[in-house]
């Protein structure tokens, strides 16, 4: 029998099985045209967006907001076969770094937008807090690895009653548009990129309890990327300073699988 290569680090999620794929998969996905935006933010303030169990987590002093448009293709609930036009959409995500209480690192959203209502639907009874969008993502020479430049618009639709505890009132009116060139690949297995990229967790709050969700995918590809253009409200919306540009990374398509949740103890 032919020996299985060694995993690459960061390859796989606390809680997967030795093969790297959560025990149980309740949703498979790839994740296209990814575009890594990264500001510094002071910890006091992100600390007070987080729900009962989750601390900021800190580099040098400071951490991290991250804003992160794609494209989701083949979005699937396992067995079940994807839908083809129905399961690829864009969706556009904002981020910060967190640590449970038994010391699991993962992320907190403040928001996430697509375009399928159907799965926005889903996504907020499972306590993760969509919003619909109207949004459109173009990339160039996305085949195989991080595109060569990418084109985002989203916007937000309606402003609706909150429904999802601790989601960001605000950014229910979150505007984006942003266009990005790569250029040559970086390292994504060290450092503070790797900091940013490799998380394993994502957090929600229901029914009064916070969960974890797993997730796995490939270990990233990633490109030092620039701005040609970016318009955008968040920071506005979240009562944040005007910034310098933003850190960007561009990234080779990957495939993910999300574990059952698990209540955080």
């Amino acid at each position: 029998m032919t020996p299985r290569p060694p995993e690459p680090p960061g390859a796989r999620a606390p809680g997967a099985s030795p093969r790297g794929r959560p025990r149980v998969v309740v949703n498979a996905q790839r994740w296209e045209a990814l575009t890594f935006l990264h500001w510094p933010v002071d910890p006091a303030v992100v600390q007070g967006w987080l729900p009962p169990g989750l601390t900021v987590q800190q580099v040098d002093g400071t951490t991290w907001l991250g804003v992160v448009p794609f494209r989701m293709a083949g979005v699937r609930v396992p067995p079940l076969p994807a839908l083809g036009a129905w399961s690829t959409f864009p969706e556009l995500n904002v981020r910060v770094y967190v640590r449970d209480r038994a010391g699991v690192e993962g992320v907190w959203f403040l928001g996430l937008w697509a375009t399928s209502r159907a799965f926005v639907a889903a996504t907020r009874a499972a306590g993760v807090p969509y919003h619909p969008a109207r949004a459109a993502v173009h990339a160039r020479d996305d085949r195989a690895g991080p595109p060569s430049a990418v084109r985002y618009g989203f916007r937000s639709v309606g402003r609706g009653p909150l429904r999802v505890p601790h989601e960001h009132a605000g950014l229910r009116g979150l505007s984006l548009h942003a266009e990005v060139r790569s250029h040559e690949e970086v390292d994504a297995a060290s450092g503070l990129v790797r900091w940013l990229t490799a998380r394993w967790s994502a957090y929600g709050v229901r029914a009064g309890r916070l969960w974890r969700f797993p997730v796995v995918h490939e270990p990233w590809t990633l490109r030092r990327g620039t701005l040609d253009a970016l318009d955008t409200d968040l920071l506005d919306l979240l009562g944040l300073p005007p910034a310098a540009p933003p850190l960007v990374h561009v990234a080779a398509p990957v495939h993910a699988r999300f574990g059952l949740p698990r209540p955080v103890r």
